[in-house]
């Protein structure tokens, strides 16, 4: 069973024991996405998962103005792997969480000794192309139902199967996540743009992870950043929220990047 803590006033829970890797999670926040991929590996790392601050069961600090940057989310970040028991710990992170790994590896090395980065949405790095954009119709019904659009965006941008799935209580809190999500830190994320000069100057080990069904952004963005960063492209299977449609494929996909990092 995980440990479950507000001891940093930000909720997290630790699995297992061997190496440790903290999961970082995109839209809306939550731990429980990563609940079973957490507890299959469990067996082999030392999994730490949590709630972002501002969202679920991290509301504490949710008022302060900087809290839904990425900057202030990467501090949070390096803060829990100290205050979790492991020093340093390898960093999983996926669209807006691969944002805060970037920032993290930047800013905090010395906490990290690999990064997984899983299809940040970077459109700044891109050039001006045209590329379709499935979260228009999500994002103007944000503006009138942000619980709704909560639902809306995890079946475009994920699937039907991965929205059904997830665990009654954790569709519960994220939902209820929505309003804070579009309304403060959508914006903010979206313009991020990493400082990969700063990334590779750290000498951290980071690989880029694309999934097999992902969104249209994902590629383009990923190939900058390997070109950038001289990282190495793996894909996995599923869409752009693969933890949570199929789980324990998932885990096992992600099991021998983890090892081969953390040998």
């Amino acid at each position: 069973m995980p440990d479950g803590s507000m001891s940093t006033d930000l909720y997290h829970e630790v699995r297992g024991q061997g190496p440790a890797v903290l999961f970082i999670p995109g839209a809306f926040g939550d731990a429980g996405q990563f609940a079973g991929p957490a507890e299959r590996l469990a067996d082999e790392f030392t999994v730490i998962t949590y709630d972002r601050r501002g969202f679920s069961r991290s509301r504490q600090g949710s008022d302060r103005p900087d809290s839904a940057s990425v900057s202030a989310q990467a501090d949070d970040a390096a803060r829990l792997i100290t205050v979790s028991g492991v020093d340093r710990a390898m960093v999983f992170g996926t669209s807006f969480g691969a944002n805060i790994v970037l920032d993290l590896v930047a800013r905090h090395p010395e906490v990290v000794t690999a990064a997984i980065v899983h299809e940040p949405p970077l459109r700044e790095l891109l050039p001006p192309i045209d590329l379709p954009n499935p979260t228009g119709p999500v994002i103007q019904l944000a503006r009138t139902d942000p619980s709704a659009a909560v639902e809306a965006m995890i079946r475009t941008m994920g699937s039907d199967e991965g929205w059904e799935a997830i665990e009654p209580a954790t569709r519960a809190r994220i939902s209820a996540n929505g309003e804070y999500f579009f309304g403060r830190e959508f914006g903010t994320f979206s313009g991020y743009v990493p400082d990969t000069a700063a990334i590779r100057a750290t000498g951290v080990p980071v690989q880029l992870l694309l999934s097999a069904h992902g969104g249209p952004m994902a590629p383009p963005v990923i190939a900058i950043l390997a070109e950038r960063l001289g990282a190495p492209i793996a894909t996995i299977s599923g869409s752009h929220m693969p933890f949570g449609e199929a789980p324990t494929l998932f885990a096992d996909e992600l099991r021998p990047i983890l090892e081969r990092l953390a040998a």
